[in-house]
């Protein structure tokens, strides 16, 4: 029987690497060099980097409650970001949907953490999108508060004007920002676009132009250097993803 070596067991994931396996001239396992965690092993799901034996969280139809409820004021919000009411069958489609609800969050909302406490109509929940619609209907525009409330509401825009939904998430990630602990978190969101994920901070909407889908790439907050954007620790699918993964995303170079 041939003997398998094994490299050094990871404290995160607990999973063994076998030297040397190759699916046609590809690695299966590589380890990537974090910022905060050391090297982390990481496997190939279909085309793209998963870190290994980590689990997307599980908990997305709590924090997407209601996700699948439609009315007058969510069809209303949708309308108004630019929801055409039909599936986007070009990943040039998908791409420019993505800008649409970028720029629109960008145009239409607006940092207000009181305002915010007064969103969502259950207590101690994230909003709904019944919630953010009927906010907006009511006062025209919408609100969000931390970084987790920006990713919230970017990712349920995009859930619900793009299919398949297992192109879109939260992404957590470490940072030292501001003298913040290693274990600091930051949210923004992962899409899956032409064969490729990409991380788009939505904190960053007011900042940075989104990119023509020849110019796609990553967008992050340029001040925000310490976040370990390409290495996100954590994956919150929106619901009926089907991802049960944590994704590595790409970078802010420029694909060619």
């Amino acid at each position: 029987m041939e003997k398998v070596e094994y490299g050094a067991w990871e404290s995160f994931p607990k999973v063994a690497i076998r030297k040397g396996v190759f699916v046609a001239g590809t690695p299966i396992w590589k380890r990537m060099p974090t910022k905060y965690e050391g090297d982390v092993l990481y496997n190939k799901l279909w085309n793209f980097w998963v870190r290994a034996g980590a689990v997307a969280d599980p908990g997305s139809d709590r924090i997407f409650r209601d996700f699948e409820v439609a009315n007058a004021d969510s069809d209303a919000l949708l309308k108004d970001v630019g929801f055409p009411w039909k599936k986007a069958e070009t990943e040039e489609e998908v791409w420019a949907r993505i800008g649409m609800a970028w720029n629109w969050l960008r145009d239409h909302v607006v940092h207000d953490d009181q305002a915010y406490g007064t969103v969502s109509l259950v207590d101690g929940e994230w909003p709904s999108i019944s919630d953010y619609a009927r906010y907006y209907v009511q006062h025209g525009n919408l609100v969000w508060s931390a970084c987790f409330s920006k990713a919230h509401l970017f990712a349920t825009l995009l859930g619900r004007m793009i299919y398949p939904r297992f192109r879109f998430g939260i992404a957590e990630a470490h940072h030292t920002e501001d003298g913040a602990p290693p274990a600091a978190t930051h949210d923004y969101v992962g899409v899956y676009v032409s064969d490729r994920w990409f991380y788009l901070d939505p904190t960053a909407v007011y900042s940075e132009a989104f990119p023509g889908f020849e110019q796609r790439k990553s967008v992050a907050v340029k001040a925000f250097t310490t976040v370990d954007y390409q290495h996100p620790y954590n994956f919150i699918p929106v619901p009926l993803s089907g991802l049960k993964d944590v994704p590595l995303f790409a970078g802010l170079r420029r694909l060619r």
